[in-house]
C-alpha cells in the first residue's frame, strides 16, 4: 500500500493492534484537517476492532471540523484507565503533542504514523511515508492491512484529511494514488460536496472579520519575493475570533501571484508567535521552519517561536531571505 512502509512494519502494526484492548490516539497541538481526520478515522477503526479508545489532543477541534464523527469526543484529559498502545498521527516529532507528550512517551507500545519529510521519529514502530499526501492516506493503508471494510464515518474522516492536506487536490503532493484512495473513500460513503462545503464554504462572521484583518495587514517583503501578514491579540479581541479561526488564512496569501513565499504570523497569548509558511515550490520552507524547531513539508510548514511579533518577524524574514538566496533568487537580501 505505501511506497515507504514495508510489509514487516505493517504486520507489526497489525499485531500490536490485535494484542491490545485499550489505546490512546493522539495528534498535534492546534490540529488541522488531516490531524483530526486521521485521529478520528483511526479511532473508529480501532473501535471497530473492539478496542477502547481515547481521542486525545491538547486543543479542541476547530468549529470547522465539528461535523467529523467523534469530534466532540476529543479531549486533553486522560481517562481513568491505562492503555497498552498509543498511536500518534500527523506529528513530525513527539513534542508536537504538547502537554500530552509525557503520557504517550510512557506507554508500553507507541506507533508513529506520519507523512512529514521533517519527521523526528519516535516510538517503537514508525509508519512513515513522506510521499503520502496526508497522514490519512497511511491510516487508509492500515485499514486495508487490517482487512476491514470501510465504514462511511471512517471514510468521511479520512477523505477530510486528504482534501485538506492537498488543498482540494491542488497541491503538488497530490498523486495518482491520492485520487485512487479518495475514490475508494467516496465509494465507501464519503460525500465530497458535503465535506467541501463544511470545510471551505462555511465560515463564521468572526472568522471572516479575522480574514479581513489579515488581508488588511498584507505586506510585500524582500523585493516582492515574500508576502506576509500578521495577526495580533488586538485583532482577535476586535473581531471576537478564536485562534482556530486562522485556519485557511495562509492559503489566501499563497494565492497571490508573484511571491515565492507566503508568511502568516499569529501572536499568541503565551508570549509566543506561530508562523505558517507556504511556498510556490521553488523554496523548501520546511527547512526554514526546522531552524525554529518546527517542521512540515517543502511547500507548507510551520513553527512556534518565543518573542515579540516584531522580533520573530525579523528573524523569520532573515531565514527566508537566506533560503531564497540559496535557491537561486538573486534579488533577495
Amino acid at each position: 500500500m505505501s511506497r515507504s512502509i514495508g510489509t514487516q512494519q505493517w504486520s507489526q502494526a497489525v499485531r500490536l493492534i490485535q494484542s491490545s484492548d485499550r489505546a490512546f490516539v493522539g495528534t498535534h497541538v492546534r490540529p488541522d484537517g488531516d490531524a483530526l481526520g486521521s485521529l478520528l478515522g483511526l479511532a473508529l477503526v480501532l473501535e471497530e476492532r473492539g478496542l477502547q479508545v481515547a481521542r486525545l489532543c491538547a486543543d479542541p477541534a476547530p468549529l470547522t471540523y465539528a461535523f467529523l464523527p467523534g469530534a466532540e469526543l476529543i479531549t486533553a484529559q486522560l481517562p481513568d484507565w491505562s492503555p497498552q498502545l498509543g498511536m500518534v498521527v500527523d506529528c513530525d516529532g513527539i513534542s508536537r503533542l504538547g502537554p500530552l507528550e509525557p503520557s504517550f512517551a510512557a506507554l508500553p507500545h507507541l506507533i508513529d504514523i506520519d507523512h512529514h519529510a521533517t519527521n523526528r521519529t519516535f516510538g517503537e514502530l514508525r509508519l512513515i511515508d513522506s510521499k503520502a499526501a496526508a497522514a490519512a492516506e497511511i491510516v487508509f493503508g492500515l485499514v486495508r492491512e487490517l482487512d476491514m471494510e470501510l465504514e462511511p464515518d471512517i471514510a468521511t474522516c479520512l477523505y477530510t484529511g486528504i482534501i485538506t492536506d492537498t488543498g482540494r487536490f491542488c497541491y503538488g503532493n497530490t498523486t495518482a494514488a491520492t485520487f485512487r484512495i479518495a475514490g475508494e473513500l467516496v465509494r465507501a460513503g464519503a460525500e465530497p460536496d458535503s465535506i467541501a462545503r463544511r470545510v471551505y464554504a462555511e465560515r463564521s462572521i468572526a472568522a471572516t472579520h479575522l480574514l479581513g484583518a489579515a488581508l488588511s495587514h498584507l505586506a510585500a517583503e524582500l523585493n516582492g519575493e515574500v508576502v506576509s501578514s500578521a495577526l495580533t491579540l488586538a485583532d482577535f479581541a476586535a473581531t471576537g475570533a478564536a485562534p482556530a479561526d486562522t485556519e485557511g488564512i495562509i492559503d489566501h496569501l499563497r494565492a497571490i501571484a508573484g511571491p515565492r513565499v507566503a508568511l502568516l504570523l499569529v501572536e499568541l497569548e503565551d508570549g509566543q508567535v506561530r508562523v505558517s509558511f507556504r511556498s510556490d515550490g521553488t523554496v523548501d520552507v520546511s527547512a526554514v521552519a526546522l531552524e525554529f524547531g518546527g517542521g512540515g513539508h517543502a511547500m507548507a510548514s510551520g513553527c512556534t517561536c518565543p518573542g515579540s511579533l516584531q522580533e520573530v518577524r525579523r528573524e523569520v524574514l532573515a531565514a527566508v531571505a537566506r533560503a531564497l538566496s540559496e535557491s537561486g533568487c538573486r534579488d533577495a537580501r
